[in-house]
């Protein structure tokens, strides 16, 4: 019998949803911010290294409050738009919301939050030695920090997720058809919703809800789309994502369309040693390099 989720709650849990930020990190942007003269970009990029922050970040700044002709989807955009007084107000009503929650982590969502910064992180590393630019290397970032973002939803209302998604990758079953199954929703389509209510671009929002697609994304996506799906999936097959998440080794879903999301960044299986030493030498361990 499907444990079908309640999805009255996951519309008012989008409305308000945010993930706690780590309590280290937000004692750091907090000293930051006490500072006699606190420094934007120092801010700026302890905020960018902290999913919790971030999202609750970019939430505030894609609202209705500031009407924006365009959405903002990176950290240092959306820092620089508030501007220093702002972004202090919006750190310190950050402090007073989650300060009574520190401390209450569940394991899984531990190990989602560590997977999805470590995927951010590599996917940033190889946009820009790939050479994509600035801002297609920031939406990368932001396409891996928040790809995962769904599965929280999912957790907030079964405890049994992280055992399921198990099985399911032991299984090498196509995840989202997984999760419709047991849910009738999976973490591609709520992960598209967090990413439509925060404000993210198209881009990173169809790559969101399709990451765990690869025919469809492959067939049908923007050139840009694939660009940024491919280092997606590169990343997490580099940096053991499947394992650090489930346990299971290996990604069967890389095994199966590992040939045509390197086509799209033009790499050969060789490529992928020089690759791990990149990501080596930017401080994330990988499987070609430990």
């Amino acid at each position: 019998m499907p444990l079908i989720l309640n999805m009255s709650k996951i519309d008012n849990a989008l409305e308000g949803f945010t993930i706690p930020p780590r309590p280290d990190m937000l004692q750091q942007v907090q000293n930051e911010v006490e500072k006699a003269e606190p420094d934007l970009k120092s801010i700026s990029q302890y905020i960018n290294q902290d999913i919790g922050i971030a999202g609750f970040t970019l939430k505030v700044v894609n609202s209705p409050l500031f009407s924006l002709p365009r959405k903002i989807s990176t950290i240092e955009h959306a820092c620089m738009f508030l501007g220093l007084n702002r972004l202090i107000k919006l750190v310190n009503s950050i402090v007073l919301r989650f300060t009574l929650s520190a401390g209450n982590e569940e394991i899984f969502t531990e190990k989602l939050w560590n997977s999805s910064m470590k995927i951010g992180n590599a996917s940033l590393i190889l946009s820009q030695h790939f050479d994509l630019g600035k801002d297609f290397s920031d939406d990368c970032y932001t396409a891996g920090l928040f790809h995962n973002a769904g599965m929280a939803l999912i957790f907030s209302q079964s405890s049994e997720y992280p055992k399921l998604l198990r099985q399911a990758y032991i299984e090498s079953a196509i995840i989202g058809e997984f999760e419709e199954e047991k849910f009738e929703t999976s973490h591609e389509v709520l992960g598209f919703l967090i990413a439509q209510s925060w404000g993210l671009n198209t881009e990173i929002s169809n790559v969101i809800a399709y990451h765990h697609s690869p025919n469809i994304m492959l067939a049908t996506g923007e050139a840009s789309e694939k660009q940024m799906f491919a280092i997606l999936k590169l990343a997490e097959h580099m940096t053991n994502a499947t394992e650090i998440l489930t346990g299971v080794n290996p990604d069967n879903e890389w095994e199966r369309f590992s040939t045509q999301i390197l086509d799209v960044l033009n790499l050969e299986d060789f490529n992928l040693l020089d690759l791990g030493e990149v990501l080596f030498e930017a401080g994330i361990d990988n499987i070609y390099h430990m």
